[in-house]
């Protein structure tokens, strides 16, 4: 978790420094500090402890941010930050994430308005006042009032990721009492979904209270809500609620069963086991007053004459049907990744390296084209020197092959920011939507059905633009989309990044049943972001995708040939 708090200091001192105008590169520095230090695999503080010096060889990392991370794992913040907070009142970053109002209209509102809070924008926006603001207007207004109804919604849930993280620091830290013989994390985290309300763990030993105690006494806990002997439920300092439930060793199996739900898979295996004369429950599966001991879910399913389902298909949609779900073993390579030829943080030989460590057999490179500025994309010339670059890399790193790629914009009239005389030198052209999310729904479904319908694209990227809690999904006609890549022969990212895991579930089901191929991409942007397969994977399992149904299962040379559909 203090990754985590370390990354958020570094993005809100950013975010400040964006109000407050400072320096572009000093932005950017406090920024990608915190993305490299919330995907860092490693805990700082425990490479802090171990030995300072080792904190140098974290990449991105300067002298003086590598002092504020140390000053944040000793006093839990730092200078600067304290003395921005003080200056810039922490409504306005609220402000600044709305869709469509960045740093500018945020300083124009508070200066103008006194704005400092989402619901001060709110109101001014009703009683007509932003439309009264310089570069503003009606339709401006109405525009602010759907992206504060949209962040409401937004912000209701935590990202999936996060809970995760928070969960399997809780599940460490549980490991580490001798009173616990067992420890999960259950409820709708276990399932995977996009976003989750709280954090159930589940935990047994014969000492429950002794588990509650030491529970109680995580060090990131802001205060305890209630406190049973068998049950517990705690707020974090991030707000996160977490519930402990502490039982015996015969009733893990069904409790663990039970809470991870969903209340209508619950229901529906209920059923089953009642036409069989049985009882389910939290407490186990019971044949009149005869209990059958489930110590694992397994003797669940066993008990109730089924094949274990695994968690993220367990919301009642026909998942007693057994299939056998995609592995993470299965992937054979990665389609969707970045370099520091764009905005990636390591060299392509370092991707490559790392790739291959996975058990890769190959990696695309895909980086941004040149209209994505802020991204440093690359363009013809730019381009056609990496294809060289690559084709030289090939001949020197055994074990995996590189695959020469570009993730290109798809430009507001549909067309791509690359000519075809470069597009077709490449083995995987991604063409993805970066800007004018508001389009209608009309013209944002012709936009990517053009881009589908130009030869060298094989993959659509991040389909619906959402970010998890951020920002929602532009407006578009899925099925056409899908009925186009079909026809063309156009697979569709499950793009995995944990800010976006897009497609959703519901969507991949749709792509599995109209037989369009699933390209699962990291679109990761350094070496640690390749791990981001696991996230997809996950979403994978929720929407029913097979072996079959995933460009990444086959080997390079099969997909670079292939019709990108069954």
């Amino acid at each position: 978790m203090e990754n985590q708090k370390i990354a958020q200091i570094f993005q809100e001192i950013g975010d400040m420094l964006e109000i407050t105008g400072d320096s572009v590169f000093k932005i950017r520095s406090y920024h990608r500090a915190a993305q490299v230090v919330a995907n860092y695999p490693y805990h700082l503080r425990d490479i802090y402890e171990k030995d300072p010096k080792l904190l140098d060889k974290i990449p991105g990392i300067g002298k003086s941010l590598m002092g504020k991370i140390i000053e944040i794992l000793d006093t839990g913040d730092c200078k600067k930050h304290l003395q921005l907070v003080k200056q810039i009142k922490p409504g306005l970053l609220d402000i600044m994430k709305l869709r469509g109002i960045g740093p500018k209209k945020t300083k124009l509102f508070h200066d103008e308005l006194s704005i400092d809070s989402v619901a001060k924008l709110k109101s001014a926006a009703k009683r007509g006042l932003i439309r009264e603001l310089s570069g503003m207007g009606e339709k401006s207004e109405s525009e602010v009032l759907k992206s504060i109804e949209s962040y409401g919604r937004l912000k209701a849930r935590i990202p999936m990721y996060e809970a995760l993280d928070i969960a399997e620091e809780i599940i460490s830290y549980m490991k580490k009492s001798d009173a616990v013989s067992k420890v999960e994390y259950a409820g709708s985290l276990r399932r995977r979904l996009e976003t989750v309300g709280d954090v159930d763990i589940l935990a047994c030993g014969d000492k429950p209270e002794e588990i509650i105690k030491y529970f109680c006494d995580f060090p990131f806990i802001s205060h305890i809500e209630s406190r049973g002997n068998t049950k517990t439920t705690v707020i974090l300092e991030n707000g996160m609620q977490v519930d402990l439930r502490v039982v015996s060793k015969d009733d893990f199996g069904a409790a663990l069963y039970y809470f991870t739900g969903s209340k209508a898979h619950n229901i529906t295996t209920r059923k089953i086991a009642q036409k069989m004369g049985l009882k389910i429950n939290e407490y186990g599966v019971f044949k009149g007053n005869k209990k059958i001991i489930c110590r694992t879910e397994e003797d669940v399913f066993k008990a109730i004459n089924l094949p274990y389902i695994i968690p993220e298909m367990r919301e009642d949609t026909g998942e007693t049907d057994f299939i056998k779900p995609i592995e993470i073993s299965d992937i054979k390579g990665e389609l969707h990744s970045h370099s520091d030829w764009s905005d990636g943080e390591n060299t392509i030989t370092e991707m490559a390296e790392t790739a291959k460590k996975t058990g890769y057999e190959f990696i695309a490179i895909t980086d941004h084209s040149a209209s994505l500025k802020i991204a440093h994309g690359l363009d013809k010339t730019r381009l056609e020197a990496q294809i060289k670059e690559i084709e030289t890399l090939n001949k020197k790193i055994e074990g995996i092959k590189i695959l020469t790629g570009a993730e290109v914009d798809i430009l507001r009239d549909g067309s791509l920011d690359l000519p075809d005389s470069i597009l077709k030198k490449l083995d995987i052209v991604i063409a993805s939507v970066h800007t004018y999310f508001r389009l209608t729904r009309e013209e944002q479904t012709a936009r990517i059905i053009k881009a589908i319908s130009n030869p060298f694209v094989k993959i659509i990227g991040h389909p619906t633009g959402k970010l998890i809690g951020m920002r929602e999904a532009y407006d578009i006609d899925l099925v056409k989309v899908m009925e186009a890549a079909k026809k063309h022969n156009v697979a569709i990212e499950l793009n995995c990044n944990p800010k976006r895991l897009d497609l959703s579930a519901e969507h991949l089901r749709m792509a599995k049943d109209m037989g369009v191929m699933i390209s699962l991409g990291t679109d990761s942007h350094g070496t640690s972001q390749l791990s981001y397969i696991k996230y997809g994977i996950f979403m994978a399992r929720r929407g029913w995708l097979e072996k079959k149904n995933i460009l990444n299962t086959m080997d390079y040379a099969s997909i670079l040939s292939s019709k990108h559909h069954e």
